[in-house]
C-alpha cells in the first residue's frame, strides 16, 4: 500500500491549516451516465473530471455480532431529483458502484489511493429529501490482480497524471499513457511502462 506524500502527512497533521478536506464522489451507475459529486461550497476539477457541490452525508459503518459484512449509508440530496429518475429506471442501480475518496483542496494533485474505497451499492430507498444508498464492503473480486499490468508501451502511472510516481512538472494537464506522449514530455525517466517487454502478443502469468 502506498503511503501519503510527504505534503498529505504534513497537511493531515497541521493544527492548523486554512485549506479543507473535501470527500468526492464517483458514482457509476450501471445503464446511466456517470456523477460526480464533491463536499463544500464550490466546484472543483479533480484528475481531469469536473466535481459538482452536491449535500450528502456518508454515515459511519454498521457492525452487527452475527457476522454480517459491514454497510455505510450514503444520503443525496434528493430535492433537484437529477439522479431519482436513473433509479427508478435501474430498479435502484443494485450492483452499481460508489467510489469514495479524501482529497485536500490545495493538493489536488497528489496521489491519493490511501484515501479512496469503493462499494457496491447493496440497496436504494428515496423520498422527497433524500436518496439513501447502502453500500457494501469492497468485493475483492473487482479488484484487479495483480495489481499493475506489466506492458511495454503502456504507463501504470497514467491514471496519476503529475502524481508522485509521474513526478511530471510541467504544464501539461492530460497524458494518454504512451511511450511517445511521455517523450515528448520529456519525462521517459519515469515512465511507468516496461520498454524491455516485447510488444507483440501478451500472457498471464
Amino acid at each position: 500500500m502506498r503511503s501519503l506524500s510527504q505534503a498529505l502527512t504534513l497537511e493531515k497533521n497541521a493544527l492548523f491549516t486554512p485549506n479543507a478536506w473535501l470527500v468526492l464522489l464517483d458514482i457509476k451507475l450501471q445503464g446511466a451516465p456517470d456523477y460526480h459529486f464533491c463536499s463544500g461550497n464550490e466546484n472543483i476539477a479533480f484528475q481531469g473530471r469536473n466535481y459538482t457541490a452536491f449535500p450528502f452525508m456518508l454515515d459511519p459503518a454498521k457492525e452487527s455480532s452475527s457476522g454480517e459484512i459491514p454497510s455505510i449509508e450514503l444520503k443525496l440530496a434528493n430535492v433537484t431529483r437529477i439522479v431519482h429518475a436513473w433509479l427508478e429506471d435501474l430498479d435502484g442501480a443494485v450492483g452499481s458502484t460508489v467510489l469514495v475518496r479524501v482529497v485536500n483542496s490545495a493538493f489536488l494533485e497528489e496521489n491519493y489511493a490511501d484515501l479512496e474505497m469503493e462499494f457496491t451499492v447493496l440497496g436504494t430507498t428515496a423520498d422527497a429529501e433524500w436518496i439513501v444508498f447502502t453500500l457494501g464492503a469492497p468485493n475483492p473480486l473487482r479488484r484487479r490482480y495483480p495489481p499493475y499490468r506489466f506492458i511495454a508501451g503502456h504507463c501504470n502511472w497514467a491514471g496519476h497524471f503529475k502524481g508522485v510516481e509521474c513526478r511530471y512538472s510541467g504544464p501539461e494537464t492530460a497524458c494518454n499513457g504512451t511511450w511517445e506522449m511521455c517523450v515528448s514530455l520529456s519525462n521517459t525517466r519515469n515512465f511507468g511502462g516496461h520498454r524491455g517487454l516485447s510488444e507483440q502478443g501478451w500472457r498471464v502469468v
